[in-house]
């Protein structure tokens, strides 16, 4: 079986959007940091052998200062899960099995195979979300979203308007859209996207699965590195492009606490506090009463 990812074209409209005030980390009124981890980022340097994952154990309170994103708390979650799976999935293929016959190494191919389809697709979602919660981006728009609709849906405006044929709309479009990553997104990560998410729909996540084909040992466990290689080396390149995006949106947001900071500490009245925080513009100040 081998895993290539089918170019296609993508049309969702990407929005125009803001940063809503949940992006940041607050100490009282004070900006303490950026309300969502570099999952992907960290999840590329981990499969790389270069980094750490991170474990976020305990929501922060309002106002103290810590992780009030439900999205890193899952994310963070599935992804010390997902690094289990992948080393599960190391030790067998590499490991002599003398308890196994070939049933049992059949069996054991398929469910870590699953579980790595299953969980590849699930921390993806995850990353997307926790970078949309940041946004103004209602949740409710995008809370209950697989990773299908989250490339492209049809738009729920559209849908509610009577005889109107709704436009798509891309949320993964819209994050990367600001930060000219459009391209890359549309012509490589959302086609490798695709393919995890259908390989989770037809093969992980629902009624149908692989049959069980009973062969060696050996030959089961062949296939199962084979596939998994072939799986986990397009989840690593599609880490790439969201640790692109989740760079970007640290960057700016980094900029824009910094900027905002350092207005309070020239003075700047809390009802002038009102920002409205485009992604890639500078911080601008609306007066009360504009």
């Amino acid at each position: 079986m081998t895993h290539e990812p089918s170019s296609r074209d993508w049309h969702g409209a990407h929005h125009p959007w803001s940063y809503g005030p949940r992006c940041f980390l607050w100490l009282g009124s004070d900006i303490a940091g950026i309300n969502f981890l570099p999952l992907a980022t960290e999840m590329r340097a981990w499969l790389k052998r270069k980094g750490n994952l991170s474990l976020v154990l305990e929501r922060g309170e309002e106002g103290k200062g810590g992780y009030s994103n439900p999205y890193t708390f899952s994310g963070a979650s599935l992804g010390v899960i997902f690094s289990r799976v992948v080393n599960s999935w190391h030790d067998y293929t590499n490991s002599e099995s003398i308890d196994h016959d070939e049933v049992a190494a059949e069996i054991e191919r398929l469910r870590i195979y699953n579980e790595v389809v299953l969980y590849a697709a699930r921390f993806c979602e995850a990353v997307i979300k926790q970078l949309l919660y940041c946004t103004q981006v209602p949740e409710k728009r995008f809370k209950g979203m697989a990773l299908g609709a989250l490339l492209e849906s049809p738009c729920p405006s559209c849908k509610r308007a009577n005889g109107k044929q709704p436009h798509s709309v891309s949320m993964v479009g819209t994050l990367a859209h600001p930060f000219h990553l459009c391209l890359e997104f549309e012509h490589c990560a959302m086609d490798h996207m695709a393919l995890v998410n259908t390989l989770r729909n037809t093969e992980a996540a629902h009624s149908d699965i692989q049959m069980l084909d009973i062969r060696t040992v050996a030959e089961s466990k062949a296939q199962l590195a084979k596939d998994c290689d072939e799986v986990l080396s397009g989840f690593l390149h599609m880490l790439s492009h969201l640790e692109n995006l989740e760079q970007c949106m640290l960057e700016d947001l980094a900029l824009k606490g910094d900027a905002i900071m350092l207005l309070k500490l020239k003075g700047l009245a809390p009802e002038d506090c009102n920002f409205d925080l485009v992604p890639g513009q500078a911080v601008v100040v609306q007066k009360s009463g504009d």
